[in-house]
């Protein structure tokens, strides 16, 4: 058995050709003849005794070809593999059987993806932006309004007509052609005016009106109504206003800040209190941003030639994760939020990108800088991934090979470092809001 030649394909893929001799191809065959041989019954013979020349004259001289390949197999893969000086990222693939003869044994050829060979630029004070963490007067008002909507109750109105932002408590029963239709009626049902959650025009026809009065609507269906029967059609709502609710927003005053947390005894406390949740909320979200924004930059520091199939293959794993998380069909997935595959696709793809490329400029970092992990952080990887998953700690270290781990480990360190290393700049006014 022998390594032939290897030609490069594309960027990281390779093909290589590899060959086994007539010597060596015909002995696996004497070898899969003995194991095969009872297996078949020729007639005048007792079963597994027939000669192999007359079993290879009815069924063919092959007939054993695939099974002495299969044999030979990993043992050329490994020999061709290690001659053609390639470090592989996968498996070898796609396996092409040129020639296969007892004359001449055989030759075939099978695809490779090698692991990139990664360098990095300058890694060092590398200039990322962090959203700022001031929190405003006004940030602390809009917390606290929103604090008194939660805390509103409804209060009934007296006095007035209905306006947008009341809960209007009404009945109703709906005509098309001067016919009732089904779905078209309801008691006592409480209507948000205002919400947009009714046909066009509804909720604004109601506005105005006094509890106590009977009225009627007209509106038209849109012509994309989900009732094939009633789209674009004009209907007409009669229409009885019971009553009008709002909602009444509780006095801002220390009573208000007491309730609302047991650490509060004034607005002021209050105010204080809210201040430093919105330091802390935007001091994190600014260092997320910041290490989303290192690990950015890292990735595009990559050089290197990589496959796209890594990127494929990734990507895909992703998406397969994803899916079991969600513990739903992704077409159905795509259903519920309303994606495109192809987008989505599109977007897993970038993703795994990006993933990729920040790993290995981690991993050349992490070579380049001698960072190694202690066997003690080994281990407590090792402890925390069997905590995790709810494993015994032999298991997963069956499971998860050290290699993997200290890969892993190493590139944390290199990431830490370049964190520490880099330089935080004023983030511009989008940057600092996308990441809020």
């Amino acid at each position: 058995m022998s390594f032939v030649s290897k030609e490069k394909t594309g960027e990281g893929v390779w093909s290589v050709t590899a060959a086994v001799d007539a010597e060596a191809f015909n002995a696996a065959l004497d070898a899969v003849f003995e194991r095969e041989l009872p297996k078949f019954q020729l007639p005048g013979f007792r079963k597994g005794k027939a000669p192999r020349s007359m079993l290879e004259k009815r069924c063919g001289a092959n007939l054993f070809f695939e099974e002495a390949l299969d044999d030979l197999l990993p043992a050329l893969v490994e020999e061709a593999v290690t001659a053609s000086e390639l470090e592989l990222q996968y498996q070898p693939q796609d396996l092409d059987i040129k020639e296969i003869s007892k004359e001449s044994g055989a030759t075939l050829c099978f695809t490779v993806i090698v692991k990139p060979e990664i360098t990095v630029g300058n890694y060092i004070g590398l200039e990322v932006p962090a959203p700022p963490v001031d929190v405003t007067e006004a940030d602390i008002d809009a917390r606290i309004e929103e604090l008194r909507r939660r805390n509103a109750r409804s209060v009934e109105v007296e006095g007035r007509a209905a306006q947008e932002g009341d809960t209007a408590q009404i009945d109703f029963e709906g005509f098309a052609d001067g016919v009732a239709f089904e779905g078209g009626k309801s008691e006592n049902y409480d209507l948000d005016l205002g919400s947009g959650s009714f046909i066009p025009g509804f909720e604004e026809q109601i506005v105005g009106h006094m509890p106590g009065e009977e009225f009627d609507i007209n509106v038209s269906f849109p012509e994309e109504y989900g009732a094939e029967n009633l789209a674009g059609k004009p209907a007409l709502f009669k229409i009885k206003l019971h009553a009008l609710k709002t909602e009444e927003l509780p006095e801002l005053d220390d009573e208000f800040a007491q309730e609302v947390g047991e650490d509060y005894d004034t607005v002021a406390d209050l105010r204080a209190g809210i201040r430093k949740e919105l330091e802390e909320a935007k001091a994190k979200a600014s260092e997320d941003r910041f290490v989303r924004g290192v690990q950015d930059a890292v990735a595009a520091l990559a050089e290197g030639e990589i496959a796209g199939e890594i990127f494929q293959r990734r990507a895909k794993r992703n998406t397969d994760l994803m899916a079991e998380r969600l513990q739903v069909p992704l077409e159905r997935y795509l259903q519920y939020t309303g994606q495109d595959e192809d987008e989505f696709n599109a977007m897993m793809l970038e993703r795994a990108e990006l993933q990729v490329r920040l790993e290995l400029a981690l991993e050349a970092i992490a070579a380049k800088e001698g960072l190694t992990p202690t066997e003690e952080d080994i281990e407590a990887d090792y402890a925390e991934l069997a905590q995790e998953h709810q494993a015994e700690l032999a298991q997963v270290k069956f499971a998860v090979p050290r290699e993997e781990i200290t890969r892993g480990l190493q590139r944390e360190m290199a990431l830490k470092l370049v964190q520490e290393r880099a330089v935080k700049t004023e983030a511009a006014d989008d940057e600092a809001d996308g990441a809020e």
